[in-house]
């Protein structure tokens, strides 16, 4: 007879299987800060190559202020602004990744748990049932 408290829990693996088990895998091998420091040590590249970018669309979109500015005496003031930028929007991106990657892994644990639950249910009827037949 088929058990329907175990088909229940089986499916309920299954979806968490073909939906979040990629995504939540990484939850559990990484303590929290190593898998944050992962995400922002790959968002600091990212993050960089958008700024590089960004800056390439605005020289493209005002060239003649460009060659203005890189023919004055100017150019250590665009080259500060161009750095301090850069810092800015760089503090930004990696505050926001760390706050992202901390609540994505808080929610990723907690689908693991709850997997985990489906687990040990399973284990547990396939224990009685295996009891049960003795």
């Amino acid at each position: 007879m088929i058990n329907e408290e175990r088909v229940k829990e089986l499916c309920h693996m299954a979806v968490f299987d073909e939906h979040s088990a990629k995504e939540c895998r990484q939850m559990g091998e990484y303590y929290m800060w190593d898998y944050v420091g992962k995400e922002l040590v790959k968002s600091f590249f990212s993050g960089t190559i958008a700024y590089l970018l960004l800056l390439l669309l605005w020289g493209i979109r005002d060239m003649e202020m460009l060659t203005e500015m890189l023919n004055s005496p100017k150019l250590k003031e665009l080259i500060g602004w161009v750095l301090l930028l850069y810092v800015v929007f760089m503090a930004v991106y990696m505050v926001l990744t760390a706050i992202i990657y901390c609540v994505r892994y808080v929610y990723g644990r907690k689908k693991l748990r709850r997997y985990a639950e489906h687990i040990k249910k399973v284990r547990r009827m396939y224990y009685r049932e295996e009891q049960m037949n003795r």
